[in-house]
């Protein structure tokens, strides 16, 4: 199937038929595992995919646009679709959906199959990103912040922050125009609690995860040096009375030869912060996702800190 090659981007039905592609074909291609489909009518290379959420709705938010834009254009991108357009994390959003803001004189939302719709009352607020219309990055957050799951809404806020795709006044001036919609005192406490000094989602959840637990606040990407003046580590989290050093692992584990090449620098950097005099706290997903493993952690940090 030789219009395979031509495919560098998810892609709609109907776009497929315009080049003069058959059902059969595309069924085939999906059967076979040479195309994924993202959502009734929109498939994608299978070798494009990189395995991320973010990836995967981005792509099929791109798609729905470019079906859409003739007949709709007064619409844009919002929320969870808007944050993947714009390269934000999805993390714990919901992107079972393409999210829409259409401008209208109230606020209301409505579902239908792929897309939810929702129909915004205030001012336009929109961008053109990579040839999609978007929702300005800092509405994007604000409405993420209002609508989602606190954490997951942190997540994004870090990211838009430390990407440089807004700033705490824009954030501000957002926050000022959603008074008496749902979720805006919500909005207003996620917004105080971001930090564009988080550097992973991991980051951002762990802050999160401490804030809840009663830790102390820790620094951010603090530079720690020798007697000499000699750069040892960044550090992601550090509590400096205490000097105790959070490490945050975003790799699920270490395999093969650079594996070990990474284990070996990791005991190495680790040996060379406890040398410093200070304590090495790592821990990677699995501690946050169970609770288990997330108590132990916890219950470590606080002995450590006090």
């Amino acid at each position: 199937m030789a219009f395979l090659t031509s495919l560098t981007r998810a892609t709609t039905r109907a776009e497929l038929v315009a080049d003069g592609i058959t059902d059969h074909e595309i069924r085939r291609a999906v059967s076979g595992g040479t195309l994924t489909a993202l959502a009734p009518g929109v498939v994608i290379r299978t070798d494009l995919l990189d395995g991320t959420p973010e990836q995967r709705h981005r792509e099929l938010a791109r798609a729905w646009w470019r079906r859409q834009r003739s007949s709709e254009p007064r619409r844009a991108l919002a929320a969870v679709s808007a944050a993947a357009a714009l390269g934000l994390p999805v993390w714990g959003l919901d992107t079972t959906r393409v999210v829409v803001t259409e401008f209208a004189a109230r606020s209301r939302s409505r579902t239908s199959g792929l897309t939810r719709l929702i129909s915004d009352g205030r001012a336009p607020s929109t961008m053109v990103h990579e040839g999609v219309l978007v929702v300005t990055p800092a509405r994007v957050v604000v409405d993420i912040a209002r609508t989602a799951d606190r954490i997951a809404a942190v997540v994004v806020g870090d990211a838009a922050l430390r990407m440089g795709l807004c700033s705490l006044d824009e954030l501000a001036v957002e926050l000022s125009l959603i008074h008496g919609m749902v979720g805006a005192a919500q909005a207003r406490r996620v917004i105080e609690l971001l930090d564009g000094k988080s550097e992973s989602v991991l980051e951002s959840r762990s802050r999160m995860v401490f804030l809840d637990a009663g830790l102390p606040a820790p620094e951010l990407q603090v530079e720690l040096y020798d007697q000499w003046g000699n750069l040892v580590a960044r550090v992601d989290f550090y509590w400096r009375e205490q000097r105790v050093v959070g490490e945050s692992n975003g790799l699920a584990k270490y395999s093969g030869d650079d594996g070990i090449g990474r284990v070996l620098y990791e005991k190495q950097r680790s040996d060379a912060l406890t040398e410093l005099g200070n304590r090495v706290v790592p821990w990677g997903w699995k501690d946050l996702e169970d609770p288990k493993l997330q108590k132990n952690l916890i219950e470590r940090l606080t002995a450590w800190l006090a």
